[in-house]
């Protein structure tokens, strides 16, 4: 199918997306708990990565289901202003050499994942498009952009100069970034002339899209690694986040998003486990304390396949939102910012519930937020959600089990988390040559075999391949916290 068909039918389907999500209202004194007679918005679409191809230890072979107690409650702190600068700014351990993959396999992979951002990184602006040859972006992609561009540069696939010339391209394009009235990025803009856009890519020259806390979230960490591990641009991307009205980020401490409503903006508490926690560590990193989020999250427990997990209890019933239980959060958290005591259980059964799957069923399993190359575009693959284990659903809530996937870039992550497991071996052998051999790699393969491959080609798939292997090459070193950091966290 013609490129040009392609994109038109994932744009009417971003359309579809942002004009048909019907918002939950509630009376209730629980912000999250909704009632049969709603009257009262308490949460927001989970549309920072929209229904489209775009927008969005050591261990034994063999774990033993540890016990999960689900997070404490605790009274409503009061939280610091929020500032464009860390608690304390973290400075890295100098780097005598940057590190290298030592695997011909590894630096296949990661030549490959390259030619992802060869393709899509838009010279003018620095900005990369969130789907390949789609010049449109949201700030969760941009936030996967920067982690990929430092990660290719680490790995010597980028030259120095090219490097600087470009990050300089991008600084400038945030320096004279549009803003709405709000003070905070717009949900969308365009990759080729930084304008404002609509999710479904047509013009916002007023910004009235809203922000989405969550892609905020993993921007504001791109940026954070950008200014510490290179010193040079730390004054500059200072005063690019001063400019922006961070404190409407957190509410209450909770996260705190905006959505157009009747002709103006409402703004609304945004993620649900997971999710919320992953924004919440890296909003921390500069001094946005969102509290709640972190701490008191309504979480009940479940069992899918004798496995006991946490999840969500706003559900896409009570508040608006489903509750995607999937591998995106808790793997980029570990790659990132590394796993603390309070996840480690949760991230554990994560994995055991997908590897007992398989060979339960013969299924290889590796769920996630990903992609797809065929309407609805873009699903979530979750070991739970809105009442049901096993779930692929859009945005809207409609399941579509018969494309059910295999995430390339979960395979790669788990096995760079915890490459002693023989399961998360199979996995990254099986996606090693998911790959185009001009544009990236694809997102995966569906489980039904007649299917085939995924062939949608994005830039969180590639971006977080890169990360892993980074991660990889770095002695499984987080990306965004030195020696000093990891201890002073509790983080292995």
């Amino acid at each position: 199918m013609a490129i040009r068909v392609i994109k038109s039918m994932i744009l009417q389907s971003v359309l579809y997306t942002t004009t048909n999500q019907q918002l939950l209202l509630c009376p209730s004194l629980a912000t999250w708990q909704c009632s049969p007679t709603p009257s009262m918005l308490i949460a927001a679409p989970d549309n920072f990565n929209p229904d489209v191809e775009t927008p969005r230890p050591q261990t034994v072979a063999e774990p033993t289901a540890p016990t999960i107690t689900p997070l404490p409650l605790k009274p409503k702190p009061t939280p610091p202003k929020p500032t464009a600068t860390p608690e304390k700014p973290v400075t890295p351990s100098p780097i005598t050499s940057l590190p290298r993959l030592t695997q011909e396999t590894d630096q296949i992979a990661a030549e490959r994942a390259w030619k992802y951002f060869e393709r899509n990184w838009n010279l003018q602006t620095g900005l990369v498009n969130s789907a390949d040859n789609l010049p449109w972006t949201t700030w969760w992609d941009q936030g996967s952009a920067l982690l990929g561009i430092h990660a290719a540069y680490q790995l010597g696939l980028l030259p120095k100069d090219r490097f600087q010339q470009r990050m300089n391209t991008l600084l400038e394009t945030l320096e004279k970034l549009p803003l709405p009235a709000t003070g905070l990025p717009n949900k969308a803009y365009s990759t080729r002339t930084a304008e404002m856009r609509h999710l479904n890519d047509t013009p916002d020259p007023k910004g009235i899209s809203g922000w989405s806390v969550l892609d905020m979230a993993r921007f504001l960490l791109g940026l954070y690694v950008i200014r510490s591990h290179y010193p040079e641009y730390s004054d500059r991307i200072n005063r690019i986040v001063t400019r922006w009205n961070l404190s409407k980020l957190v509410k209450d401490g909770w996260l705190n998003g905006a959505i157009p409503k009747a002709g103006g903006l409402l703004e609304v508490q945004e993620g649900r486990l997971g999710y919320e926690q992953y924004a919440a560590q890296s909003l921390k990193l500069w001094n946005i304390r969102a509290n709640n989020a972190l701490s008191n999250p309504p979480v009940k427990m479940v069992e899918v396949d004798g496995i006991t997990l946490q999840i969500d209890q706003r559900n896409l019933k009570n508040s608006g939102a489903t509750n995607y239980l999937t591998n995106d959060p808790y793997l980029l958290w570990g790659l990132e910012m590394g796993w603390n005591d309070a996840v480690k259980p949760q991230v554990q059964n994560l994995f055991k519930v997908q590897q007992q799957r398989f060979k339960r069923t013969g299924i290889l399993t590796a769920i996630n937020e990903d992609s797809l190359d065929r309407p609805p575009y873009f699903l979530y693959y979750s070991v739970y959600a809105n009442g049901k284990a096993w779930q692929a659903v859009n945005v809207t809530g409609k399941a579509y089990p018969q494309f059910q996937f295999v995430s390339t870039k979960a395979a790669f992550s788990w096995f760079a988390l915890m490459p002693d497991q023989p399961y998360t071996k199979r996995l990254r052998d099986f996606a090693q040559n998911l790959a185009d051999k001009s544009r990236g790699y694809l997102s995966g393969r569906y489980e039904n075999s007649k299917l085939g491959v995924n062939a949608s080609v994005d830039v969180n798939t590639n971006a977080i391949i890169l990360e892993s292997l980074l991660y990889q090459a770095r002695g499984r070193h987080p990306l965004a916290l030195d020696a000093r950091s990891q201890a002073k966290h509790g983080i292995q």
